[in-house]
């Protein structure tokens, strides 16, 4: 009973913050390497640590620049059944005496934020008649693989296979392919399915799934539970693979062969894993951050690049984007603010952040507009949550001044000056992919002797879009 009344009281309280306008869902995701889990971390320490004697950090984020920001505090998260992300686990490898970038995120994990401050003078101030008023902030991390199956829930199991096997060029990159298409290539869709035959079949694909991502660096892999199955791991759920364009004539194929078990298979995996993420989390956020790594893709080559262009712009198009109106937010909330980010910006030197903004945009163009018009605000900037490098010039005897950066080199944790390369302003042609010199390096977190000395690059420029019209 006890139980019960605090979970009522939760809600009541929930609700009343809606009400008032005063509870905000941020949804961070981002395809694999583009540091979800160290740019949350950072967010919340610098959350943590702001207050009206000490907002320097944070400048463009007006809440903190008319010191109007009282306190910041972590408060129980409203959902019990799902994770808690580990701030202070990934707040103390950041802060170990080897530092550590912490690990990718490989579920889904919440984070309840209790942001108080002074309202400006305006609707808000009146309405609460106090001089001081609370934002609960839910930052909501999910694994990016998920969000890559959004798009099959458009999709027919037929439908699905087709959108597969027209990504054949990239699959013939693996070593695995092969296995895998033979494996395929022996079925007989008519034929009697058996459960060890398609577990069989179905692991060749995870594994061609798992070295086109890990090794071969392309992004776009359905299912994406294949590659992070979770308590799915062996289930039948997750026993089913794309057949070949020849053997998806299913008219007279009858109940229990191989094609009508993959096919039922699909449906439930889209009914019973794709839905109930869409509809139990993604569909109630409120704000979405997603963040893009475009370098590494730019070191790839260009049907990486291309592929998680493709990939951006498939779950893009997955968003419930509109205004977000007082009964909306009570009951249907749709995503009203949507943020694509280039992180890790201070990797490049200072001359190319404005070159990366470009590229991100020209790569977001098909999404960008379908948000648009549904009534979204978006918006693009290139940021670094926690700036891994310092900004120099160095002489050279060809090209005169040069910018450079410098930093640890993650691979052998030396200490390096370079220049990474031009980055396109506009989407590669073939004269970039056969002359381009680019070459991002990968580099390690700084050591500082405290959370509270870790810099960033328009970490407050990303707060006032996503949080600034909550906190006036």
């Amino acid at each position: 009973m006890n139980r019960h009344w605090q979970q009522l009281k939760n809600k009541a309280l929930e609700l009343s913050y809606r009400t008032a306008n005063q509870h905000l869902r941020l949804a961070v995701t981002g395809l694999a390497g583009a540091g979800k889990t160290a740019f949350i971390t950072a967010i919340i320490n610098k959350l943590l640590l702001v207050s009206p004697n000490n907002s320097k950090q944070l400048p463009l984020f007006s809440v903190c620049r008319d010191q109007r920001l009282l306190a910041t505090k972590r408060v129980l998260q409203p959902d019990l059944q799902l994770a808690s992300f580990g701030y202070e686990t990934a707040l103390n490898q950041l802060l170990a005496e080897t530092p550590q970038w912490p690990p990718s995120t490989t579920n889904i994990s919440e984070l309840r934020l209790a942001i108080k401050f002074r309202p400006a003078q305006g609707l808000l101030a009146k309405f609460l008649n106090d001089t001081s008023a609370t934002l609960l902030l839910d930052i909501v991390d999910y694994p990016g693989e998920w969000l890559l199956d959004l798009p099959m829930l458009g999709l027919s199991y037929q439908q699905w296979c087709d959108s597969v096997w027209a990504s054949i060029d990239n699959f013939r990159l693996s070593p695995y392919f092969e296995a895998f298409e033979a494996k395929v290539s022996a079925l007989l869709p008519d034929a009697e399915a058996s459960d060890e035959q398609l577990a069989m079949v179905a692991a060749s694909y995870q594994q061609l799934l798992l070295d086109m991502v890990q090794q071969q660096g392309f992004y776009l892999a359905q299912p994406g539970r294949l590659l992070l199955p979770g308590d799915l791991a062996g289930a039948p759920i997750l026993s089913f693979f794309p057949l070949l364009p020849q053997q998806l004539m299913a008219e007279k194929w009858v109940s229990g062969s191989i094609y009508r078990v993959l096919e039922h298979r699909y449906r439930e995996y889209v009914a019973k894993v794709v839905k109930p993420f869409y509809y139990d989390y993604f569909a109630g956020f409120d704000r979405q951050l997603v963040l893009v790594d475009c370098f590494t893709a730019l070191n790839r080559g260009k049907a990486q690049f291309e592929d998680m262009t493709r990939a951006l712009n498939a779950i893009t198009q997955s968003f419930r984007f509109g205004n977000s109106s007082l009964l909306r937010r009570l009951f249907a909330p749709k995503i009203d603010k949507l943020l694509f980010a280039a992180s890790k910006v201070d990797q490049i030197t200072r001359d190319q952040q404005g070159n990366v903004l470009a590229l991100l945009n020209a790569m977001l163009a098909p999404g960008r507009n379908f948000a648009d018009s549904a009534g979204c605000s978006v918006e693009t900037m290139a940021v670094s949550a926690i700036r891994a490098t310092r900004p120099g010039m160095v002489s050279d005897n060809e090209y005169g001044e040069q910018e450079v950066v410098t930093g640890t080199r993650l691979s052998d944790r030396q200490y390096v000056t370079l220049y990474p390369g031009q980055v396109p302003r506009h989407l590669p042609d073939e004269t970039f992919w056969q002359q381009q010199g680019f070459h991002f390096c990968d580099f390690a977190p700084p050591k500082v002797d405290s959370a509270e000395d870790f810099e960033h690059v328009r970490l407050d420029h990303l707060l006032e879009f996503l949080l600034g019209d909550k906190l006036q």
